[in-house]
């Protein structure tokens, strides 16, 4: 059975249990692929390019995949953390970790396909702003030097963001009172992860930025779901 493989962070990864009702994106793209293509995925909680390639995430997804594959990498959530064998610049080590991870898969004639990351839920005197640095450019020139498919989350969600307010958009992330769900009682204020709702919002986006990379892995139209 042919793959799909993502690889990326926490806003990605499947959760545990006990995390719940955080859903990573990646947990919600399933129902947009075609039959007889399967979804591999290898995003991990608070992982940047650096360490995935240190940790040999990478390498459990390059050795796993083959020709006519496709691997979705999004990152730049963690990439300006200075933990040690965390950081990455967005113009040095950020772009070789991206080059070096497509340029190998490309040659087993794996399919690569960038994405930035999606915006926090971050407002500043009631608008949206990005938190993300120069890592979403540095993906989108990187996959354009690399003659890659880009798909542009970035800027996407952060328009969404302010077109649905400050308030109303807590519903897509781990942002509630007490009391809504079991396994957080004092309720939580996170605007980087998601809820259910947000994972499924998320996953429509990605799945609409794919369409136009003629991927050959998805579902002609949501309908056929």
């Amino acid at each position: 059975m042919k793959k799909v493989f993502l690889l990326g962070d926490s806003t990605c990864a499947v959760k545990e249990e006990e995390a719940r009702p955080e859903t990573g994106w990646g947990e919600m793209f399933a129902p947009y692929l075609r039959d007889g293509w399967t979804l591999v995925n290898l995003a991990r909680n608070g992982r940047s390019t650096e360490m995935i390639l240190l940790e040999g995430i990478f390498y459990d997804c390059f050795w796993q995949a083959e020709r006519g594959d496709w691997v979705l990498i999004q990152f730049g959530h963690n990439e300006n953390k200075k933990e040690v064998f965390r950081y990455t610049d967005p113009d040095g080590k950020f772009v070789f970790n991206l080059c070096y991870m497509a340029g190998n898969l490309l040659k087993k004639g794996v399919h690569v396909v960038f994405l930035s990351p999606i915006s926090r839920r971050h407002f500043e005197n009631g608008r949206a702003v990005s938190t993300h640095f120069g890592y979403p450019e540095a993906m989108r020139r990187t996959a354009a030097a690399l003659g890659l498919p880009f798909v542009e989350l970035t800027e996407k969600t952060l328009a969404i963001l302010n077109e649905t307010g400050d308030e109303e958009s807590k519903k897509w992330f781990m942002n509630f009172p007490a009391g809504v769900y079991e396994n957080w009682p004092d309720g939580k204020s996170d605007d980087t992860h998601l809820r259910p709702e947000g994972a499924s919002w998320i996953a429509s986006l990605v799945y609409e930025g794919l369409r136009s990379c003629k991927a050959d892995f998805l579902r002609q139209e949501k309908d056929e779901q």
